[in-house]
């Protein structure tokens, strides 16, 4: 039994049904002192849920990582049965909500369920391709980094459609994509949110975001060294102009990922000082970079291809 309230974790309402049956929940009293609301295996109800006066609910802390997990496979569930249906909508918004939950876990266990979800995606997305095109169109009413992280997602695939690669090359660059800003959640969210320029100290910190990023990464079993990587060098340029170590060297994920995400905010985000911008413009933004030897020019010619075929 709880007893203190430095035991409990609060949890989201939204989820209470994915995984009450397993875990007990728990409300605080008006004293708040924790009281029992479920036992552990008890089988839960929404008019149990219905009927409760309790603005809040928690788990213990020992059920946290399993919790995290079984939400996962949920979410996963969820994501399966929205690209099913083909509601292009509800398919971003489950893996918007599903890439939220990951940044949000402390535990990481979301970031090791995710191969499962590139495989869900692709899995379908292989019968309709357009699915990863139509994805970019649609405003999932997400956090801004989620939601670009998700565009990014679906311009790599289209890319990687494009190019014919392997299913295994498949899922790298789309788990790659997926997790390229992963080291965003360890910044400040006003920086990240921002429509403003940001000053010269807000951008200090933002750059960590790569290094934050590679190291999260770098700890977790599930993911070899090429998708760390890509966290850590998607904002270097092979001229060495980029950051956070001016690397010249870079790896090729790195570039087609460093590429996308460099186009995708010039496509789809609205900014106080510049509006979003004609896939021709932004394109022609970047050649100038391209260009100046930046970007990889094959990989610029290639998405360009992809973006109009």
């Amino acid at each position: 039994m709880v007893k203190k309230k430095s035991d409990l974790i609060p949890i989201k309402k939204s989820h209470i049904a994915f995984y009450s049956t397993q875990f007990a929940l728990y409300y605080l009293s008006k004293d708040g002192e924790p009281v029992l609301f479920k036992e552990s295996g008890e089988k839960f109800t929404t008019d149990m849920l219905d009927r409760n006066q309790h603005s809040d609910f928690f788990i213990h802390k020992k059920d946290q990582a399993s919790v995290v997990k079984t939400l996962m496979s949920f979410l996963n569930v969820k994501l399966a049965k929205a690209i099913s249906s083909k509601g292009i909508k509800a398919t971003k918004q489950a893996i918007c909500q599903i890439l939220e939950e990951t940044l949000e876990d402390p535990f990481d266990r979301g970031i090791q369920a995710l191969p499962e979800t590139i495989e869900i995606l692709f899995f379908h997305g292989k019968k309709t391709p357009a699915l990863f095109e139509a994805l970019t169109t649609v405003n999932a009413n997400s956090p801004k980094i989620i939601e670009h992280s998700v565009n990014v997602l679906a311009l790599t695939t289209q890319y990687c459609f494009f190019k014919k690669y392997s299913d295994d090359e498949l899922i790298k660059f789309g788990i790659c994509a997926l997790l390229h800003d992963v080291g965003t959640s360890h910044i400040d969210r006003k920086i990240i949110e921002t429509d403003e320029k940001l000053t010269e100290e807000e951008f200090e910190e933002l750059k960590t975001h790569t290094i934050k990023g590679y190291k999260k990464l770098k700890s977790s079993p599930a993911f070899d060294n090429d998708i760390a990587m890509v966290a850590l060098q998607h904002h270097e340029r092979l001229d060495g102009s980029g950051y956070p170590n001016g690397a010249k060297d870079l790896s090729f994920e790195a570039q087609v990922v460093g590429l996308i995400d460099s186009y995708e905010p010039l496509k789809y985000r609205e900014k106080k000082f510049r509006k979003a911008l004609k896939p021709y413009d932004a394109l022609q933004i970047i050649k100038k970079d391209v260009i100046q030897g930046r970007y990889n020019k094959q990989v610029f010619m290639d998405l360009c291809l992809c973006l109009i075929h």
